[in-house]
C-alpha cells in the first residue's frame, strides 16, 4: 500500500482544480474527481513517473497503457501541462503526473487498470484535505487518514465533540487541527471542552482508533457499533458467488467453497508470454455459467470451445488444485509467478508480480 501513497502524496494536500482542459473530463465521485478522457475512458498515472512532466512508459508500455496526447491546438491550463514524449509526441500531465489510457478497457467507466502491478492507479482530482490529512484504499473503500495513513472514524450523533469525554479520547483520539485553522472546504475546526481544536467533516469530529496499528487497517469498525470509519467511496461491487478468506497475507477473495482466486497476470510489458492455458495443469479455469453478467471489474470471455471464463480487470482467473483448505494460497508459493491473488481490497497480493 505503501507505493499507492506514494501518487496521492503529490496530490492530497491541495484543493482540486474542477476547471480542466478540453482534452479531458472529470466526473465527480465521492473521493474527488476521477479525470477521463471525453469518451469517458479512466485515465491512470504511473507509480514510476517519478519525475514531473517526464514519462517512463515507452515501447511495448506505452501500447498497452496509450499516453493522453493533447490536440495541436491544446494549451496548458493551470495545474494541467503538456510535455514533449521521446517521441515528439505531446502527453497531458495533471500536477506534473502523466496521464495515460489503458488497453484493458472497453467501455466508458472501466477501472480495470486500477492497481495494476500495484503501480497504475486511477487519476483523481482529489476533494480538499487540510494538512496532515490524506485518502487510503482499504477493504472498506476509501477512507479519510491522518499524516501516517492510518484510518479516520467518526462517531454517531456527535457533532461538537462532547460524546467523547476524557476517557472516550484514551480509545478515540481527536484529530487536532492547529490553533490557527480555518474552515476548508467540507473541514471545520471545532474547539472541545479542554479548548483544544480538532477537525470536523462534513459536520462531525474526526477520530482515530487506538487498535488501529497498520496503514488501511479498519479494525475500529468492530470495536463499537456507533463508530464508522468516514468513507468517501465504497469499494466497486463483487459478484454474489464470491466470498472472502482470512490468509497470512490479510483477506483474499475466494469463490463460495472458500479457494482462493488468482489472475493470470500480464507482465509489466501486458503480455503473460503467451501462455498456453491447456498447458497448466495444476490450475482449473473459473467458469461462469450462460446468465452471468459483469460487474464492477468482473466480466466474463467466450473460450474457444464455448464455455465461459471470469476475469478480474480483464484477467483470467483460476483456481489452484493444490489449495485443498478454504484460505490456502499454495498457488502464490508455488514458483509460477505469472499467478497472483485477489486481495480484499481489490488490489493483487504485494510481492507476487512478473
Amino acid at each position: 500500500m505503501r507505493r499507492l501513497l506514494s501518487i496521492a502524496a503529490l496530490i492530497a494536500l491541495a484543493a482540486p482544480a474542477f476547471a480542466a482542459p478540453a482534452d479531458v473530463v472529470l466526473q465527480q465521485r465521492g473521493r474527488g474527481a476521477l479525470i477521463t478522457d471525453t469518451k469517458g475512458m479512466t485515465l491512470y498515472m504511473f507509480e514510476r513517473d517519478d519525475q514531473p512532466e517526464k514519462s517512463t512508459c515507452v515501447g511495448p508500455c506505452a501500447q498497452v497503457w496509450p499516453p493522453l496526447i493533447a490536440a495541436a491546438d491544446a494549451k496548458p491550463e493551470p495545474e494541467w501541462t503538456i510535455f514533449a514524449r521521446a517521441d515528439g509526441s505531446k502527453q497531458w500531465a495533471f500536477r506534473g503526473k502523466p496521464l495515460y489510457r489503458y488497453s484493458r478497457d472497453v467501455l466508458a467507466g472501466d477501472t480495470n487498470g486500477d492497481g495494476v502491478q500495484n503501480q497504475w492507479q486511477t487519476a483523481y482530482v482529489p476533494i480538499p484535505v487540510p494538512p496532515g490529512i490524506g485518502i487510503q484504499r482499504t477493504i472498506i473503500g476509501y477512507v479519510l487518514t491522518d499524516s501516517k495513513a492510518l484510518t479516520l472514524y467518526s462517531r454517531d450523533g456527535d457533532t461538537d465533540g462532547s460524546r467523547c469525554d476524557a476517557a472516550c479520547t484514551r480509545t478515540w483520539l481527536p484529530v487536532l487541527a492547529p490553533e490557527l485553522a480555518h474552515p476548508l472546504a467540507d473541514w471545520k475546526p471545532i474547539v472541545r471542552k479542554s479548548g483544544a481544536k480538532q477537525w470536523a467533516f462534513r459536520g462531525k469530529p474526526v477520530y482515530r482508533y487506538s487498535g488501529d496499528e497498520l496503514i488501511a487497517e479498519v479494525s475500529g469498525e468492530k470495536a463499537s457499533k456507533d463508530w464508522h470509519a468516514v468513507v468517501l467511496e465504497p469499494p466497486p461491487p463483487v459478484p454474489t458467488w464470491t466470498s472472502y478468506r482470512q490468509s497470512d497475507a490479510g483477506e483474499l477473495i475466494a469463490d463460495a467453497q472458500g479457494h482462493t482466486i488468482y489472475v493470470l497476470e500480464e507482465n509489466r510489458r501486458g503480455r503473460n508470454g503467451n501462455v498456453n492455458i491447456a498447458s497448466l495443469t495444476d490450475w482449473t479455469p473459473l467458469l461462469a455459467d450462460k446468465t452471468a453478467a459483469p460487474v464492477g471489474s468482473w466480466a466474463v470471455v467466450t473460450l474457444e470451445d464455448g464455455s465461459q471464463q471470469w476475469t478480474h480487470k480483464g484477467q483470467l482467473l483460476f483456481t489452484y488444485k493444490k489449495d485443498v483448505l478454504p484460505g490456502s494460497i499454495l498457488g502464490i508459493r508455488s514458483g509460477d509467478r505469472r499467478f497472483q491473488a485477489i486481495m480484499r481490497s481489490g488490489l493483487p497480493m504485494q510481492g507476487t508480480g512478473n
